[in-house]
C-alpha cells in the first residue's frame, strides 16, 4: 500500500498535494478503489478512489515507527554514497541524520551545503514514503566534527582500529537515544579521535567494511538489537 505526507492537520480536508495528486494518477496509476495512505499531522488515514473522488476509509491505528531514536551522524561521503546511506537508513528506521564534513572528507560541498540538504531531504522523504514510515526522518544542517558533541544521548563511534570493545557488547547498556557516528572513507583523523575521545568506541569485527556499508548495516543492527530487548 502507498503512502504520502501532508504537512497539516486532516480535519476532513482530502484535497490533497498537487504532487500527490499527481504521482497517484499518472505514476501508479490507482485503480478505483485501490487504498492508499496519507499521514498528517494529527494521524494516518487510508483513503481511496471512487468515481474520479478521494474518500476516506479510516484512520490507521497501527504504529511503525521504532521506540529507539537513532541518530546517525555521517561523514559526507563522495559521488551518491551519502544518498545511499540516507535511502536506506530511512528504511530501517533512522530517526534523523546529521551529514558530517570531517578531516578526511574527500567529497567538498562546503560551498552548496543548501542545495545537498535541500537534495538530501527529498531522498528521505521518498525513502519514507517507499518504507511506510510514519514519520520523514529530518536531514540536520551539514556540521563540523566538534558539533557532535552537542547531542545529549548516547554516542557511538564505530572505529576500525577498535579491537578492546565490539558493539555488540555495549549496545545493552544504551538507553533508547542513540547518536551513531560513522566516518568518511578516509577514516576518524587523530584530531576528531582526540575531540571524541569520551564518545564509546567500538569495533565492527576483523573485516574493514566501506564507510557506506558501515552506516547501514550498524544502524540496522543497533535498531534491530534494542527493539528485541
Amino acid at each position: 500500500m502507498y503512502r504520502f505526507f501532508e504537512n497539516r492537520n486532516f480535519e476532513e480536508n482530502t484535497d490533497l498535494k498537487e504532487e500527490t495528486i499527481h504521482h497517484l494518477k499518472n505514476v501508479i496509476r490507482v485503480e478505483d478503489g485501490e487504498e492508499f495512505q496519507v499521514v498528517f499531522d494529527d494521524g494516518i488515514f487510508s483513503f481511496a478512489y471512487f468515481n474520479g473522488k478521494i474518500k476516506k476509509i479510516g484512520k490507521v491505528k497501527k504504529n511503525n515507527e521504532s521506540k529507539v531514536h537513532l541518530s546517525l551522524f555521517f561523514g559526507v561521503l563522495k559521488n551518491n554514497k551519502s544518498e545511499d546511506v540516507l535511502r536506506h537508513a530511512t528504511e530501517i528506521g533512522v530517526s534523523d541524520f546529521y551529514p558530517v564534513l570531517m578531516d578526511r572528507s574527500v567529497s567538498d560541498i562546503s560551498k552548496k551545503k543548501e542545495k545537498k540538504k535541500e537534495r538530501y531531504q527529498k531522498i528521505v522523504e521518498s525513502a519514507a514514503k517507499q518504507s511506510r514510515r510514519d514519520i520523514i526522518p529530518m536531514v540536520h544542517d551539514i556540521i563540523k566534527s566538534e558539533d557532535i558533541l552537542n547531542f545529549d544521548g548516547d554516542l557511538v563511534l564505530c572505529y576500525e582500529d577498535e579491537k578492546r570493545t565490539q558493539l555488540g557488547e555495549i549496545i545493552p547498556k544504551l538507553s533508547n537515544k542513540i547518536g551513531l557516528v560513522i566516518g568518511p572513507e578516509g577514516g576518524i583523523s587523530n584530531r576528531e579521535l582526540e575531540i571524541l575521545k569520551d564518545v564509546k568506541k567500538v569495533g565492527l569485527g576483523s573485516r574493514i567494511l566501506r564507510a557506506e556499508t558501515a552506516a547501514i548495516v550498524t544502524s540496522f543492527y543497533i535498531i534491530h538489537a534494542k527493539e528485541c530487548e
